[in-house]
């Protein structure tokens, strides 16, 4: 694992940028799969799935290129890193994904750890 010096400042802003991707992926697909695709189904509607499905094709894209920038920052396996880049593609996972991405940045830059207990106790 790098040391805290290992990563620079700009692989903060690498991380915000999938971290508003991955969400915005996964909750347009969430909302194709269980609205989209019941409308189209049931109601014969095809106006959400046109929209979100057309939203959420593109905006993966784009999820692809920074989660492969950002795991390839964080030094993510190979196998790791392609479970990463498929996980816009199942609802829900890419929020698990951000999580466990999240998580490793913290642990590496040391940022997780808890406040000072003295500092927390009023005086």
């Amino acid at each position: 694992m790098p040391s805290l010096l290992a990563l620079r400042p700009a692989d903060r802003r690498v991380l915000l940028r999938y971290r508003v991707l991955a969400y915005t992926t996964a909750v347009l697909l969430i909302v194709l799969v269980f609205v989209g695709i019941p409308l189209q189904l049931w109601a014969h509607d095809l106006w959400v799935v046109r929209i979100v499905g057309t939203m959420h094709g593109y905006l993966y894209l784009v999820y692809l290129v920074v989660a492969f920038e950002c795991s390839r920052r964080l030094r993510v396996r190979l196998g790791w890193m392609v479970l990463v880049l498929l996980a816009g593609t199942i609802p829900f996972c890419a929020i698990v994904a951000e999580r466990l991405l999240t998580r490793r940045y913290e642990r590496m830059t040391g940022e997780d750890r808890p406040p000072a207990l003295e500092a927390a106790l009023p005086r």
